[in-house]
């Protein structure tokens, strides 16, 4: 079959011969509506898309406006922040250096007032006849040297030490006898360990 398109508005057919073939004339408006609803439906699919971004596109837009602005406060915050914790970390540190200062003084203050019980129990217990020449006091160890005038007041001296509660391994490191403007008098030396406070 032979399609042969003509202006006018009829389409007729008609057989040739006995051959079988035949002439068929086709309506042009009718070529134009299928062209037409094939053009529409080719352009269906952009012109959906076309309408889903006008109705979307400003509504996402002004949701990242928002995010990007939340985002901006959340940053200048962190920021704010960060200059807190950088003078939360300096009070911390400069806490921490007052603390081992504090703690340095108070074991200086212990030791001091062990060093005075110390001082005040040798005053309490020497005995008349016995005068010390020298004493040295280490943060662990007393040495004390000293005249008497005879072993019994020595001896009544270191007895008295052992009996301190602030002293402990009370020892008689050497006694002899030596001669001052005639007088015969004991020289004595005297080692103990002191007691350390609670730290």
């Amino acid at each position: 079959m032979i399609k042969i398109n003509l202006a006018t508005s009829k389409v007729s057919s008609m057989p040739l011969g006995g051959s079988g073939l035949g002439v068929e004339f086709v309506d042009e408006s009718d070529t134009r509506k299928n062209a037409m609803k094939r053009i529409l439906i080719i352009m269906l699919g952009p012109l959906a898309l076309f309408l889903y971004e006008n109705q979307n596109i400003p509504g996402k837009m002004n949701e990242l406006q928002s995010k990007s602005q939340v985002l901006a406060e959340l940053q200048a915050y962190n920021a704010k922040q960060a200059d807190s914790v950088a003078e939360i970390k300096k009070f911390k540190e400069d806490e921490a250096l007052i603390e081992s200062r504090i703690s340095a003084l108070e074991k200086i203050a212990k030791d001091r007032q062990r060093e005075i019980r110390v001082l005040d129990l040798l005053q309490n217990v020497i005995p008349e006849k016995a005068w010390l020449s020298r004493l040295e006091i280490n943060p662990d160890r007393v040495n004390i040297q000293g005249m008497a005038m005879s072993d019994f007041e020595v001896s009544t001296f270191l007895e008295a030490l052992t009996k301190s509660v602030f002293l402990m391994d009370v020892n008689l490191v050497s006694s002899n006898e030596v001669t001052e403007d005639g007088v015969v008098l004991k020289r004595f030396e005297i080692s103990c360990l002191l007691e350390r406070p609670d730290e």
